[in-house]
């Protein structure tokens, strides 16, 4: 039978030729492993690149200082209310370096990068009519805490930070930690997100007018015929008006609502009232 194939000359491999083929594919990987080194060493080198890996070895920082103040205040409940105030004695509860470790957090890139993600939280919050977004607070929440004295109550406050954190998730990391990789692109979005912060825009948006009256601001708003139980809730308060605060509250009025909060509610009729005639 004829052979389907036909080899018509023996191949034979040196062992030269297989030791050539051997080295020329080394070659060729060393040569890929330099480049992809090369590159590799310089984004790690990229001051973006280092900026966005501390976001997360600060967030772990600022949760283990948030768990020390915690522990330090359960263990300062259990000392003798008479002496565990007592900064000379031994077992005195110092939570100083935790305190140094929040600020540290404060001065650090990765502070920015939380700048950004509390004012998307609290733009969803406004866009979905949700009140009461914890993260609307959350720097307010650390100075807080750092200029709280007393153990216990920082304790109480670490506590309330900590939980803030139920809700952030992997994807939320990454995405800090890949926004801080582009500083100008951060820098604008501090901009755009400032007047979803009610603390910032209040400070910024008034930064180098006069004063503005915040009783003659809620006047106005009950002029345009607003009907909202904050503003009532305040304008109540103002007057000494015990019926309208009863309403206010029951049609859901929060006593934690801030000045602040209620001019961001009202950017633009802000904006129209801070702009007229001041009160002198």
């Amino acid at each position: 039978m004829t052979p389907l194939f036909k080899v018509t000359k023996d191949i034979t491999l040196k062992a030269s030729d297989l030791t050539a083929l051997v080295s020329a594919a080394i070659a060729v990987l060393a040569l890929f492993i330099s480049i992809y080194a090369a590159y590799v060493t310089e984004r790690v080198a990229t001051s973006g690149f280092q900026s966005a890996e501390r976001v997360k070895s600060d967030t772990a920082s600022l949760l283990a200082a948030l768990r020390g103040v915690m522990i330090k205040s359960a263990l300062y409940t259990q000392m003798d209310p008479k002496t565990r105030d007592d900064s000379t004695k031994a077992d005195y509860i110092d939570i100083r370096p935790e305190k140094a470790a929040i600020q540290s957090f404060l001065n650090s890139s990765t502070a920015i990068a939380y700048y950004d993600f509390a004012a998307r939280r609290s733009k969803k919050a406004q866009e979905t009519g949700k009140k009461g977004e914890e993260w609307r607070v959350f720097f307010l929440a650390l100075t807080t805490l750092l200029h709280t004295d007393n153990t216990y109550g920082a304790g109480l406050q670490a506590a309330k930070i900590e939980k803030m954190f139920d809700s952030v998730s992997e994807e939320d990391i990454e995405e800090m930690s890949s926004g801080l990789e582009d500083l100008v692109g951060s820098i604008k979005r501090i901009s755009q997100d400032r007047q979803n912060d009610p603390l910032l825009f209040v400070l910024v948006d008034n930064a180098g007018k006069k004063e503005v009256n915040f009783e003659d601001f809620l006047a106005f708003l009950r002029a345009q015929g607003i009907k909202d139980p904050d503003v009532d809730l305040f304008w109540s308060a103002v007057n000494g008006d015990g019926h309208l605060a009863e309403d206010a509250l029951k049609r859901g009025a929060k006593v934690s609502t801030t000045k602040g909060e209620i001019k961001t509610r009202y950017k633009d009729l802000w904006e129209k009232f801070s702009s007229g005639p001041k009160k002198e």
